[in-house]
């Protein structure tokens, strides 16, 4: 069972961030209500920080070394699925998936899909079309680094999402990606996904994954511990 004490031991702002050791760690950035907006991953690196993420419009390897005090709405949670050992190599997963030009386009698409660099033209299995947010991202480039492609997150726990509830300045942002991608690939938008596929998996609930190493991780996991985190982001925030 994660308790409180363990999360306020484990959640931190980057400004608090320590580089003498490698690490790979999912990140969280809040806004000024300390709710979760966006997702990435961080990498630790030879006393370097990296900000691995897709921004709905395109995917960067941001480096944060020399910007971590003014970075304090972002916070991180060490991914202990990737030992020290592993992180150069995780590093270089993410740099070769930039390197051949990953390029997902924007939607609440999670489709068991994942990235694997050991393709030669295409490093997107399980699917056709690459689509998805900054959490769906995560997940694909975690589940392409792990042996054997185990789930990371067992997507399926999310029940499909109602399209009624999404903001419509945000649907007409992924209605316009959308559509210009179906028009560049002779399809209709209905082509592109299966509506069964259709979730909102929260930043914040990728950042709670963070907290367990037996996979896949559920749902149910997390909704023991999403309200205690989210507690925890508003007193980082306040200190």
């Amino acid at each position: 069972m994660v308790s409180m004490e363990s999360i306020s031991k484990e959640l931190f702002s980057v400004d608090e961030i320590d580089t003498s050791r490698n690490f790979v760690a999912l990140g969280l950035e809040v806004n000024n209500l300390n709710i979760g907006f966006h997702s990435g991953l961080i990498i630790c690196y030879e006393e370097e920080v990296y900000y691995f993420h897709f921004t709905g419009e395109e995917v960067l390897m941001d480096c944060l070394t020399n910007d971590l005090d003014s970075r304090s709405n972002l916070f991180f949670k060490r991914l202990d699925i990737v030992v020290e050992m592993d992180v150069v190599t995780f590093y270089g997963h993410c740099l070769e998936l930039q390197k051949k030009g990953v390029k997902p386009n924007y939607g609440f698409v999670f489709d068991g899909s994942y990235y694997d660099i050991k393709t030669k033209d295409y490093f997107l299995v399980n699917a056709k079309h690459d689509i998805t947010t900054c959490v769906g991202f995560c997940i694909k480039v975690i589940r392409g680094f792990l042996i054997k492609n185990p789930e990371y997150i067992k997507v399926e726990d999310w029940s499909s999402l109602d399209l009624s509830t999404i903001r419509q300045n945000i649907l007409d942002h992924i209605n316009y990606y959308l559509e210009k991608y179906a028009i560049e690939n002779h399809l209709s938008v209905k082509e592109l996904y299966d509506k069964k596929d259709l979730k909102r998996i929260l930043p914040t609930e990728l950042l709670c994954s963070g907290f367990y190493i037996d996979l896949p991780i559920r749902k149910a996991q997390i909704d023991l511990i999403v309200d205690l985190v989210s507690d925890q982001l508003k007193k980082g925030r306040a200190a």
